[in-house]
């Protein structure tokens, strides 16, 4: 028997099949071809993954850079779903905050006695505690911070003196 024949058809078998170690030809094998997936661990230097070609759809759709077949890249279509919008239901707010003069008064007095960091930690926490509304944590905290920037007339008189202005 001649090694060169395919062992079914009796076609010639290119030699390189024969040196894989198959003896039928392309036509009469029942094995499938192989395919590929293509792997992106970040933006740049994909590597590639051999699966079966029934793999490889089923990854391409699962990945929006899935390359297929015959083209560069598919990409999936992005749909975004329409729906009505939700009814609004207007609900008045019941929570009670601490009027912004009152804020302020007890941000002037801690600052006095604490100093500045201790004072913006303590409007903070007022704010996330829910005891006054960001808008007024705001405003009262701009306010202490231009406080602290701003130099007492004792500084500005002992900057005089020393002829710094």
């Amino acid at each position: 028997m001649n090694m060169n024949k395919c062992s079914r058809c009796s076609v010639d078998v290119p030699q390189a099949r024969i040196d894989e170690g198959y003896t039928i030809c392309v036509d009469c094998s029942t094995e499938e071809k192989v395919s590929c997936h293509t792997i992106y661990p970040h933006k740049t230097g994909g590597y590639i993954q051999v699966v079966s070609k029934e793999q490889s759809q089923r990854l391409n759709r699962l990945d929006r850079r899935g390359t297929s077949v015959k083209t560069a890249k598919y990409y999936k279509p992005f749909v975004v779903e329409k729906s009505e919008p939700k009814e609004y239901k207007s609900r008045r707010c019941t929570k009670v905050y601490t009027d912004y003069e009152t804020a302020l008064n007890k941000a002037n007095e801690y600052y006095e006695e604490w100093g500045y960091q201790r004072t913006i930690d303590m409007i903070r926490g007022m704010n996330s505690s829910g005891e006054i509304p960001l808008m007024t944590r705001m405003k009262v905290q701009d306010i202490i911070t231009e406080r602290y920037l701003n130099p007492t007339p004792r500084a500005l008189a002992r900057k005089m003196k020393r002829g710094v202005m």
